[in-house]
């Protein structure tokens, strides 16, 4: 069982800030010559080298055509804006498919003794999520989110960027947009015009290589690092070190997952048992990795290394983040 799924009367907003940072460090796995996906083959005018893809980039792929080209012939790119309804509806990228950022993108699951929410979907769920929206082999997904401009709207985007990438999908066929729909509204503007509806694949997760297990810790790994019994690791927590919060400790930092309000969980029974950090475990808050005056878009490789550094991650470790 994951440790994530351990954090999940967090509402599973922790595990999302670990998607923020889990994009930085993902690294790209060969096909092998068995597989029947086309991914092996990362083709034209997709292929670029970083997850990150800036508004200039993903406007030429909207004029070139290639975005939701379901003629079955060439490229093709769906955008993915991870989203509410509400705020799909108020502005989107031209072309961008809505996907929720709950029901598409979370799954309720009965692990052990209790069910757990806010879970990576499985399978059958994530067969169904791409199959709907077209893609296949020959398919780059770029994730985007809406909503208020800030640093915790960014979230759903990344964390779609996880789950794919769980799933099997190659880094090089998913693209995250850097300032998300905030990047590209100040530069091209956002339409409520309707995107046209995709037309369904057959694809499936067994056409990729393998789910990418290594990308999450389970309940005991997380126990062994805190027991100091993982060689050259670090745990890294992605919430704030300020005195009074969550990280420190402090009884109902954190809401319940039914009843959201900000008092009496104690009698109506709805908090966190266990306010705190993993032992031995670093803060660097999320938001620290975005730039706010660059609408929101990731700071420059140097000035992450060094916010990375400075919590004790470098090549030679096993990083851990929550």
């Amino acid at each position: 069982m994951s440790i994530l799924a351990r954090q999940k009367h967090r509402k599973g907003f922790l595990w999302q800030l670990v998607t923020a940072l889990t994009l930085l460090f993902l690294v790209p796995f060969s096909m092998n010559s068995c597989s029947t996906s086309n991914y092996d083959t990362p083709i034209t005018i997709q292929a670029t080298s970083s997850p990150l893809i800036s508004p200039a980039t993903l406007n030429m792929w909207i004029a070139s055509g290639v975005v939701n080209n379901y003629t079955g012939f060439g490229d093709k790119v769906v955008i993915l804006d991870v989203t509410t309804s509400t705020t799909y509806a108020a502005g989107h990228i031209p072309g961008a498919q809505f996907m929720n950022n709950s029901g598409d993108l979370y799954q309720t699951r009965l692990e052990g003794p209790a069910t757990d929410v806010n879970m990576v979907p499985n399978g059958a769920a994530m067969d169904a999520l791409i199959r709907k929206f077209g893609i296949d082999g020959n398919t780059t997904i770029v994730f985007t989110t809406g909503g208020t401009p800030g640093a915790s709207s960014i979230l759903s985007a990344t964390r779609a960027y996880f789950t794919f990438r769980y799933w099997g999908f190659p880094k090089e066929k998913l693209k995250l947009l850097d300032g998300v729909n905030f990047s590209w509204n100040a530069a091209y503007g956002l339409t409520t015009a309707p995107s046209p509806a995709p037309v369904p694949s057959t694809y499936s997760v067994k056409n990729n290589q393998r789910l990418r297990t290594d990308l999450r810790a389970s309940l005991g790994d997380m126990i062994d690092l805190a027991e100091g019994r993982v060689p050259s690791a670090v745990a890294v927590d992605m919430r704030s070190a300020t005195t009074g919060g969550s990280y420190a400790g402090t009884r109902f930092s954190t809401a319940g997952v039914f009843d959201g309000g900000a008092i009496a969980k104690e009698v109506a029974g709805d908090y966190v048992v266990f306010e705190g950090h993993v032992k031995g475990a670093t803060a660097l808050l999320y938001s620290g990795l975005f730039d706010a005056a660059a609408n929101y878009r990731f700071k420059s490789p140097a000035a992450l290394a060094a916010l990375f550094n400075a919590v004790g991650i470098d090549s030679t470790k096993l990083t851990h983040v929550y």
